[in-house]
């Protein structure tokens, strides 16, 4: 037998009998006694039909119209566009469309700008070092084994060649800082290097060997007088292993990429020795006329070191303008030793015709 807050389809249909055996088949109430239909059973129970009506006619989601439930706690559920009770059945408010306003005017965009977190532009993201995440927020141990499996997975998942330049790229952008090379420079750089890593050259050679060397490349392709013994002091490498990897790069790297490296003269040493000592323009005026006077007289500068000859130029150009310097500070600064730059200094005075 039915409770008796099951109410029927059609609320006006008259009982068959005095004392009706209503029976439930297929979603209909049946009577027992006489057989006929008395109307289809409705899902939900307890509707009272003016309640029903009144929300149903409600145009805005407001206090008057919600129904207070009096299960403790209420099991709400969304069930053809309004909010029910699953305990007792009562229709608590309609659901109204929650999705955000579109926003139209500037004032409303600006107040929904919000600045997305900056990651880091290399590695993987899902590393997490410590107990915290990247707001800060303390992590459970149930997320902080969620990000190592995920860590783990990603690792895995990652090729040779990303795990070099995830090693790679900060150190070169470390080198970059402390030289004060420029971001063309830079870009060439790392292109050396990708090309590098995908010949498989990487093998037997550390990686920050090779990165010194491709810095060294870009800085020659793009004509910037930098010496090897500048970089191999910030990077703390030999400057042997340096060299060789300079060389290998230079045979079978810069050819693919259709780059060709300057060979510098000793002209384009004097600028920058001369601002580095804080000499005149006049002083500089007087190393490059020395060196292409010593040049014209027959002076052969193969074989010799550029850095060498333009060390000796400076020093004598800055004992003529009388801003001397000592030949221990110009050859600590060229990078040569003492009994080069006093070789050179003779074979300039030679063919320059410069008295002593």
């Amino acid at each position: 037998m039915p409770s008796d807050n099951i109410f029927f389809e059609d609320e006006n249909e008259e009982s068959c009998c005095d004392a009706p055996k209503i029976s439930e088949e297929e979603d209909t109430y049946i009577c027992l006694n006489c057989g006929l239909i008395l109307g289809k059973i409705k899902v939900y129970k307890s509707i009272k039909t003016d309640q029903l009506k009144r929300i149903r006619g409600a145009k805005h989601e407001d206090k008057d119209n919600e129904v207070e439930c009096d299960c403790d706690p209420p099991a709400l559920s969304e069930e053809d566009g309004y909010s029910i009770c699953l305990k007792c059945g009562s229709v608590i408010s309609p659901v109204l469309d929650t999705a955000p306003r579109r926003a139209f005017t500037a004032e409303e965009i600006l107040k929904r700008k919000s600045n997305e977190r900056v990651y880091s532009p290399i590695g993987p993201r899902t590393i997490i070092r410590g107990n915290r995440d990247a707001r800060g927020t303390l992590l459970s141990p149930k997320f902080k084994s969620k990000f190592n499996r995920l860590a783990k997975i990603h690792r895995s998942l990652t090729t040779s060649y990303e795990r070099n330049l995830w090693i790679a790229l900060p150190n070169l952008q470390r080198l970059q800082k402390r030289l004060g090379i420029p971001d063309a420079v830079a870009e060439d750089a790392l292109r050396i290097y990708t090309q590098t890593v995908k010949k498989k050259l990487t093998m037997g050679r550390s990686i920050d060997t090779l990165l010194s060397a491709s810095i060294f490349c870009a800085l020659r392709v793009h004509g910037i007088p930098r010496t090897v013994e500048e970089i191999v002091k910030v990077a703390q490498i030999p400057k042997k292993k340096v060299i060789k990897s300079y060389r290998l790069i230079l045979y079978q790297i810069l050819p693919k990429l259709n780059l060709k490296v300057q060979h510098f003269t000793p002209e384009r040493y004097v600028d920058k020795f001369n601002d580095e000592l804080n000499l005149s323009m006049q002083c500089r005026n007087h190393a490059v006329k020395i060196i292409s006077q010593a040049v014209k007289n027959g002076f052969n500068t193969a074989g010799k070191d550029p850095k060498g000859i333009a060390a000796a130029s400076i020093y004598i150009g800055s004992k003529i303008c009388h801003e001397n310097r000592t030949q221990k500070e110009i050859s600590k600064l060229a990078k040569v030793t003492e009994v080069t730059l006093r070789m050179r200094v003779k074979d300039l005075q030679k063919y320059g015709n410069i008295m002593p």
